[in-house]
């Protein structure tokens, strides 16, 4: 049996930190790895700024894999959900949580690398598999691209359940994503949202992107009358209370068109600039 890795490695927005032609897999992987190396990478922030400034996030609206997954999950969904408002507006730092602590774990062993040899070994130690893959622990995409078909492949080898069951981290990060499926099941882009730490990386730098979606003030009926594009967005985005120049839901909106398209009075359109 051939692990799944092998198949996806010719495709580029797939890449995985397993990939003998990448050493970190996506933008965030990327970014973290040259962090705990202790260099900092100006020309991939340079490139993810222009990325951004000029297309905001229609990578997470059109090509990312992890949501396409996601909303062909919702698609078969025999019932969409809806968070809490106020458990939603919570949830969405979860993200931001992520990437902080990242930060707060990584950089010192990027500065200790340059500084202090004999600390850096011991640190490096002492994180084990966070120092080298620190995004991995907190990817989708490295679950089902790396972890799992991986993990399948050891269960075929062995005959059994074995390697599910060896390590305890190996069992609590699949017993973490199955439930995190299973949620994005029901409540649309579930991982995007609360989760994805690249995704918070965009999220911090959308507001400032040329392109976004405005709403007009004077074909939009507002909430009492219609609200169509609040109840069918899958980020739960406040739509009526953004402002009509531009919204960008505190920069959750990841342009997948779905406003722009159900809207009955066309009050949806395109702002560039």
């Amino acid at each position: 049996m051939v692990a799944l890795e092998s198949f996806v490695k010719v495709l580029p927005i797939l890449a995985s930190p397993r990939n003998p032609l990448s050493k970190g897999a996506g933008f965030a992987e990327y970014l973290f790895k040259f962090f705990a190396e202790g260099e900092f990478p100006f020309l991939l922030i340079g490139l993810l700024l222009i990325v951004v400034l000029f297309t905001n996030r229609f990578f997470c609206g059109w090509i990312c894999p992890i949501g396409t997954i996601q909303d062909a999950l919702s698609i078969v969904s025999p019932k969409k959900k809806r968070v809490k408002l106020e458990t939603h507006k919570s949830m969405l730092n979860l993200k931001f949580f992520i990437v902080i602590l990242l930060f707060i774990i990584i950089i010192p062993l990027g500065i200790a690398k340059n500084i202090d040899n004999d600390f850096y070994k011991d640190y490096k130690a002492s994180l084990g598999d966070l120092a080298e893959n620190p995004v991995g622990y907190f990817s989708l995409s490295e679950y089902i691209f790396v972890f799992f078909p991986n993990l399948v492949q050891e269960m075929w080898d062995q005959s059994g359940l074995e390697p599910l069951f060896t390590d305890f981290w190996v069992f609590v990060m699949f017993s973490f994503y199955i439930i995190v499926l299973i949620v994005a099941f029901y409540y649309p882009r579930a991982y995007c949202r609360y989760l994805c730490p690249f995704g918070a990386l965009l999220a911090a730098a959308s507001d400032y992107s040329f392109l976004k979606l405005s709403r007009s003030p004077v074909r939009c009926v507002g909430r009492a009358e219609c609200g169509i594009c609040e109840k069918i967005c899958p980020k739960q985005i406040r739509i009526l209370d953004e402002p009509f120049e531009f919204f960008t839901g505190n920069g959750e909106c990841n342009l997948c068109l779905e406003c722009m398209e159900k809207c009955p009075y066309k009050a949806i359109d395109f702002t560039f600039g």
